[in-house]
């Protein structure tokens, strides 16, 4: 049993997409769950309407990505008992064999916990958006592997990398009932890079299959709200930090993630940003800052879930 879960909030247009390429698949047998943030647009008329088949969770305000799927994946665990569980934005289109291809992977693999796709630009189909996510030595940066290059097949190795994009990713159950959920206080941005290593600190490998294509329409539903990405990134790479890196690794590379955040501050006064973009980032930053009591009580739980050696992280970044 396989469920596919779509967070939605005001997508309708998107919604109609996604839900058309998962009518297209060359599998029929998964389930569809969409759990909706107190959409006004008809989104969830729509999906009632249309797509009889599919669950519709109605939240009645917006409570981020990392909630609402986390109430999905939580209706999935506790109704359906599946063995694979599908991540999709609602601004993703997959193409027909997507699925079946994702299923096929974990049949092959089989020490795969989770499984990254290639995601190519919706509108700019040679361009890539995403071929897994990775962290930077030199700074602790969290990357979308190959975003904005020219697609010209390299990146079409299969290959174990470091972590799946939540916006279009596979994931055996089992992971969540044994590693946990997606991280709450993480509202948006860098939930998937959070989960992934908690993910790996216990002992789940990520395979990247360049077979499996969707196309992506990327910031689609948060490029509506102004210094969202910069807030919620500053704040949260704190806590992503904080909760994951094994401490000596963490005080090894400390150094660098203070100056990397130097350089970055220092570019948000650049003419390339908004005049407001140095603000954002300095409230998430000190938000970030205030919520180290919490991380610290995340991490010490996550530390002790650790299977595997520091030697074994670093080689992942």
């Amino acid at each position: 049993m396989t469920d596919v879960i779509i967070p939605n909030f005001n997508g309708l247009e998107n919604l109609k997409c996604v839900l058309a390429s998962l009518r297209a698949q060359t599998v029929k047998d998964f389930g569809i769950i969409i759990v909706d943030n107190g959409s006004a647009d008809g989104s969830v008329e729509y999906a009632e309407e249309n797509i009889r088949e599919a669950t519709v969770i109605k939240n009645e305000t917006n409570l981020g990505f990392s909630k609402a799927v986390n109430i999905g994946i939580n209706y999935s665990l506790e109704n359906n008992n599946p063995d694979y569980i599908i991540l999709l934005n609602n601004d993703i289109e997959v193409e027909k064999d997507f699925i079946e291809k994702g299923i096929d992977t974990f049949t092959k693999m089989k020490d795969a916990g989770f499984i990254a796709c290639k995601m190519l630009n919706f509108f700019k189909r040679e361009i890539i958006d995403d071929t897994g996510d990775f962290i930077r030595r030199n700074g602790g940066i969290p990357m979308a592997r190959g975003h904005g290059e020219k697609d010209t097949g390299q990146y079409d190795k299969p290959e174990y990398i470091f972590g799946a994009c939540a916006g279009a990713a596979f994931y055996k159950a089992e992971l969540f009932r044994n590693a946990g959920l997606f991280d709450e206080d993480f509202f948006a941005y860098l939930e998937d890079v959070d989960l992934s290593f908690r993910f790996q600190l216990a002992g789940y490998k990520c395979y990247y299959n360049p077979k499996i294509v969707c196309y992506h329409k990327r910031r689609e539903t948060t490029s509506r709200f102004d210094g969202w990405e910069t807030y919620y990134t500053e704040k949260n790479l704190v806590a992503l930090r904080l909760k994951n890196y094994p401490i000596g690794l963490y005080i090894k590379y400390s150094p660098l993630f203070f100056l990397a955040r130097v350089n970055r501050f220092i570019k948000y006064l650049g003419k390339r940003y908004s005049k407001g973009t140095f603000g954002y980032a300095m409230k998430g930053y000190l938000k970030g800052l205030s919520e180290i009591p919490k991380s610290l009580g995340k991490r010490r739980q996550i530390q002790r879930n650790r299977k595997v050696k520091p030697g074994y992280t670093e080689n992942i970044f």
